[in-house]
């Protein structure tokens, strides 16, 4: 009997370990008690927008580094159990990257949907740096940079929650072709949404469907799935 034997993951603990990444992103409520005081608000003013530039920088900063933590924690606990390359296709070929120019194309038509629907000003960064102009001045950019640089943290722990549901799903029901991880993501990532951002929740709901599904058709590629997570919070 070969002692080296890796048992494979019981349903359950891809299940657990997609609730923990869900925990991570929660942890930002956390990072806002420091975040304030580097700020220098009161905690009355706890889920108030930073005042001061660097309060935002601060806050994304530290959110960064925890964010990290959890997903260097749950790809050393895939790669010990010898399920990362299951789980995610990392390899490059002409069919990643018609996916990528199909979910490039998927971001681009949801935009012009939603500018149509509600006025919206896009891509959305642009507008987002505008509203940091009229708060920071001059440091409108370097803000940016740090809040576009959250946004990548943070679809890496959304990726790995759609991952993780779906292997939850699937050994589960025995069906690889149902969004399981889309279905996860709506019930947690996007329903959190109507606590932190109620205005943009419905719709962020809704879109966190669409990565599922080119999750479970694209065939478990990476830069595809991303790249959708990625644009959609940038266009």
């Amino acid at each position: 009997m070969n002692n080296n034997v890796i048992k494979k993951p019981k349903p359950i603990a891809y299940l657990l370990l997609a609730m923990i990444a869900f925990g991570f992103l929660g942890l930002e409520f956390g990072v806002l008690f420091i975040s304030r005081i580097i700020d220098g608000r009161s905690l009355n003013e706890l889920g108030n927008w930073p005042i001061h530039w660097y309060g935002a920088i601060a806050h994304w900063v530290i959110t960064i580094i925890v964010w990290l933590i959890g997903v260097l924690l749950i790809v050393t606990w895939a790669k010990r159990k010898q399920v990362l390359n299951e789980l995610i296709d990392f390899k490059q070929s002409i069919r990643v990257w018609i996916l990528v120019l199909i979910a490039v194309a998927v971001v681009i038509v949801s935009a012009v949907i939603q500018m149509l629907i509600n006025d919206a000003v896009i891509p959305q960064v642009l507008s987002e740096y505008r509203g940091f102009v009229r708060m920071y001045g001059d440091k409108a950019f370097v803000v940016t940079i740090f809040q576009v640089l959250y946004y990548f943290v943070e679809m890496l722990l959304v990726f790995i929650m759609i991952v993780l549901f779906q292997k939850f799903g699937e050994l589960l029901f025995k069906n690889k072709y149902i969004p399981y991880g889309s279905i996860g993501l709506m019930l947690t990532w996007g329903m959190i949404h109507f606590v932190s951002h109620p205005s943009g929740a419905l719709g962020v709901t809704i879109w966190a469907l669409i990565p599922g599904l080119l999750y479970v058709y694209g065939k478990k590629t990476f830069l595809p799935v991303y790249i959708l997570l990625v644009l959609g919070f940038l266009i």
